[in-house]
């Protein structure tokens, strides 16, 4: 019997075996491809669980997605946040988010904070930016936009979001806030709000940043 590898299109390589006179050919399966099927699949059960009957297994589970996670749990988590009220649930996901250090993250939050089904989520997603440490910059006007959209509390988030960014900051990055906050105060002219003096607070920060560049 003789044995010996050949490289074949289908598989990464197969091992060729020969035995009185006939040829079998058994495929050597590429790991690499089975390792992102595994980590793909258990990334699967594990937002599965969320929707699990008991609160230990879904503490697991958020649990585990520290570990194996990304951006792609952001909405799961929010809905489980928005759905489950149990203290410790709410604590792990509220944990997981402040602690993400995924640079795809942002573009999710960003997005799910103008998400209607998430409004009670926007404080937390807010202070989770910048818990995070993340790169926002280029998600400023939709961090405004909550501010103006939503409460004082939101709105102080907002502030503080702002006067923390440690990243560079490009023009491009100022426009769009500015432009959302100007319109805001023009149609606001007779119809005041209490959180007005700190959007104008946040317009004179960014005002004052593009003032720098």
């Amino acid at each position: 019997m003789h044995i010996y590898m050949q490289q074949n299109p289908a598989y990464r390589f197969a091992f060729i075996f020969s035995f009185n006179g006939k040829t079998v050919t058994l495929p050597k399966i590429n790991s690499m491809t089975n390792k992102v099927d595994l980590k793909s699949q258990k990334l699967k059960d594990l937002v599965a669980q969320l929707n699990a009957e008991t609160n230990k297994e879904i503490v697991d589970a958020i649990k585990a997605l520290k570990i194996h996670g990304d951006e792609s749990i952001i909405e799961p988590l929010l809905l489980t946040l928005k759905n489950n009220d149990d203290g410790e649930v709410q604590g792990q996901i509220i944990d997981l988010l402040n602690t993400v250090k995924s640079t795809k993250v942002p573009a999710q939050i960003a997005k799910f904070l103008l998400d209607k089904r998430f409004v009670e989520q926007r404080l937390i997603m807010l202070s989770s930016i910048w818990n995070s440490g993340l790169d926002y910059t280029t998600y400023l006007k939709e961090i405004v936009q909550v501010g103006i959209e939503g409460d004082l509390m939101e709105a102080v988030e907002c502030i503080t979001i702002i006067e923390n960014i440690e990243q560079t900051l490009f023009e491009e990055n100022l426009f769009e806030p500015l432009l959302v906050l100007s319109e805001y105060f023009h149609s606001h002219i007779a119809d005041p709000n209490p959180k007005d003096d700190i959007l104008r607070e946040i317009t004179d920060h960014l005002k004052n940043l593009n003032n720098l560049l």
